[in-house]
């Protein structure tokens, strides 16, 4: 058993087994616990802990209400959960995939597939054990979102690859990063609008743009303008340059990616000035979204 990771697609029937907790989460805010803060996602396609004893277990199980359920009683006499990932796959089941550690020392992988065998929810189940405290995902074959195929990158590490391109290529490289991210603006708006179609995306724009914050790409803060479709966009932990560059002043990329998102949203030909950017020492990115003047206008 195999498969690629689904992202944000936890499905109705599983999420319908948490309902009953609601209520303390409830509890929590009343007894002024306050709201969960934003954070970022982990993912554990990797795991190290110094010469624990460690397992992934994945589960194919039913997904009807109450299966999630089931399943994490069976593992909760058997294991501690370090990581879960649950998602459907659209064809009457879905997928349990988790990193733990067992409860006892003489734990085996018979043992916990004999216990998940028990539950009648179980379809099939593949558990592996890591070696030396050191536990990789071995079930996944890639990540995808929307039916796309995804990737992970280190976020330093990509902006790094910029900072070698603008190194080699000078003001070429920088006007290579805009267009890239022009053209990357306009191929992923396409595939947005073929996965929620134009009339979903159009008034949710603001929105849609916190999908990239979940990406890791930054947190952004969009603000309206006086003109019609025109406004400013501030970037907090904006990727292209918060591990910081000794030859680029600019953020290049997101530059062209606002102004081909704008663009191919918005119908209408827009450009984009990246006002002030944490390159430069300031604590944030901000760009000017407006319409892009004719030739000869004022």
């Amino acid at each position: 058993m195999s498969g690629r990771k689904i992202i944000l697609s936890m499905c109705l029937p599983v999420a319908e087994t948490l309902k009953p907790y609601q209520v303390n989460f409830r509890l929590f805010q009343l007894a002024g616990y306050g709201s969960v803060k934003s954070i970022p996602k982990r993912e554990f396609p990797i795991y190290y802990e110094k010469e624990k004893k460690l397992f992934q277990i994945v589960v194919r199980m039913s997904d009807a209400p109450g299966s999630l359920m089931s399943i994490l009683e069976v593992l909760g006499r058997k294991v501690n959960l370090i990581a879960t990932s649950t998602y459907t796959l659209g064809d009457g089941t879905a997928i349990l995939s988790a990193f733990s550690e067992p409860l006892s020392s003489t734990e085996t992988i018979a043992g916990i597939q004999k216990a998940l065998g028990s539950s009648p929810v179980t379809i099939e189940s593949d558990v592996t054990e890591g070696k030396g405290g050191l536990l990789v995902d071995t079930f996944h074959s890639g990540l995808q979102v929307g039916g796309e195929d995804y990737m992970l990158l280190r976020r330093a590490g990509l902006s790094g690859v910029f900072d070698h391109i603008v190194k080699i290529f000078g003001t070429g490289g920088e006007v290579l990063l805009y267009e890239e991210g022009l053209a990357m603006a306009q191929r992923n708006a396409k595939n947005m609008n073929d996965l929620l179609t134009p009339e979903v995306v159009g008034p949710n724009t603001s929105y849609l743009i916190e999908f990239l914050t979940a990406q890791g790409w930054g947190v952004f803060e969009p603000t309206a303008g006086k003109g019609s479709h025109e406004g400013t966009v501030k970037m907090s932990h904006c990727f292209e340059c918060e591990h910081g560059s000794t030859v680029r002043k600019h953020c290049d990329f997101m530059r062209g990616y606002f102004e081909g998102s704008a663009n191919f949203t918005l119908g209408v030909s827009m450009q984009v000035e990246e006002l002030e950017c944490a390159l430069r020492g300031d604590k944030a990115c901000i760009y000017r979204v407006t319409h892009r003047k004719k030739s000869g206008q004022a």
